[in-house]
């Protein structure tokens, strides 16, 4: 399971320098000790006389010692991502030290974006056939994944769902995916957000969104299970680790 937020502002041109970001990774070096090598992307625009070349603000990452959680700033956005995820209370706790460190030195205008998104990977027991995941995955989700076998592995099969709620948008990706690794997996990709601006800090109300955003996408992901085997998986405290990337949480 991967969880990621990100928070997006107007920009800060001092963070498209190291220079820039100094204050920001001191703050937070004893628990992110590893600042990473920038990430740049090229946008190449291609035009009836000229192609031409524009790179991206670069993207600063620090990570944990064991590089299971990363928190990236960019010019316009600071992010906090960990694929070793074990319940919304630690999650916003890290959250929360980044968004004080961020305040204290970097001090960005009101969000333009705050968003959670989670991705859950439910592990079919044949590694071609799709209906296999009869039994794991309501059949409302899985379609015709349901009720045919394909003559060939099936790299991947998407579908959305978009939710209204208020102000904000829950957008749902959902279906079958074949890694590098060959093993059949239907994944429930979440993304729940909002652009309605907040003060970019620790305080409750950004804190109290991003749990509610938890709470929705856990629910889904919840309903999205069949029963035999949602419980198969639990029950067990929310904050605790799981074993299972299946595991709702």
């Amino acid at each position: 399971m991967t969880v990621l937020t990100q928070v997006r502002f107007p920009p800060v041109l001092s963070l498209l320098s190291q220079a820039g970001v100094t204050g920001f990774q001191a703050a937070l070096r004893h628990d992110y000790p590893t600042l990473l090598p920038p990430e740049r992307t090229a946008n190449v625009a291609l035009t009836d006389t000229a192609v031409g070349v524009e790179a991206s603000a670069p993207v600063w990452r620090l990570t944990t010692e064991q590089r299971d959680w990363t928190v990236g700033l960019a010019v316009d956005f600071v992010s906090l991502e960990t694929k070793a995820y074990a319940g919304i209370d630690k999650f916003l706790a890290r959250l929360a030290a980044v968004l004080k460190a961020l305040r204290a030195t970097v001090r960005p205008a009101d969000s333009l974006r705050i968003g959670l998104r989670k991705v859950n990977a439910i592990r079919s027991p044949d590694s071609v056939d799709t209906r296999s995941l009869i039994g794991r995955v309501r059949e409302e989700m899985l379609g015709v994944l349901a009720v045919e076998r394909f003559p060939a592995p099936i790299l991947g099969a998407f579908s959305q769902l978009v939710f209204e709620d208020g102000l904000n948008r829950l957008v749902i990706r959902y279906g079958a995916n074949t890694p590098a690794e060959g093993e059949l997996e239907f994944i429930i990709d979440s993304d729940y957000f909002t652009d309605q601006p907040y003060t970019v800090d620790a305080d409750d109300s950004m804190l109290g969104l991003l749990r509610h955003f938890s709470e929705g996408t856990t629910s889904f992901f919840h309903w999205a299970l069949e029963d035999a085997y949602k419980n198969s998986l639990g029950p067990r405290p929310r904050g605790e680790q799981r074993a299972s990337d299946d595991a709702p949480r």
